[in-house]
């Protein structure tokens, strides 16, 4: 029998083992990839992390990590529409799959806003802002 652990002993959990993540970087072409620092990983924390961890909920395919039975049913379903015929339908649609990832989230507490434009023919840039359970605001740009 296992017993339940104390409230702040759970928040405590929580905070540990979502706060630290390896630093995404976009290049002009909006592709993220490690960014390193004097030849190491940098590794971020804080609103930092909880905005990597935004991006990286975002960017990859749902169900991309399948063979990983923890992540198997990980990922944005945004991908899928990418192609669509362009539509007021296919923004609220790519809305709607990115505002549910990040609610789905540990480390946020609510959805203020997602703004998605088209920046090229099938390439969309989503802008969003969370607030965090510590009730900080995160605010960022990703490309599609």
């Amino acid at each position: 029998m296992t017993l339940p652990l104390p409230e702040s002993k759970l928040d405590n959990l929580l905070f540990k083992t979502l706060n630290e993540d390896i630093k995404l970087k976009p290049d002009q072409y909006g592709v993220y990839d490690i960014e390193f620092v004097d030849g190491d990983l940098n590794n971020v924390t804080g609103l930092e992390s909880l905005y990597n961890a935004c991006v990286i909920s975002i960017m990859t395919r749902y169900k991309e990590l399948q063979d990983n039975k923890t992540y198997a049913d990980f990922g944005c379903r945004v991908h899928e529409l990418i192609k669509d015929n362009k539509s007021k339908m296919l923004l609220y649609k790519l809305e709607v799959y990115i505002e549910d990832v990040l609610k789905n989230m540990r480390r946020v507490k609510k959805v203020n806003e997602i703004i998605i434009t088209e920046t090229e023919p099938y390439t969309y840039n989503v802008h969003f802002n969370i607030t965090s359970l510590t009730d900080e605001t995160v605010r960022g740009d990703v490309l599609l």
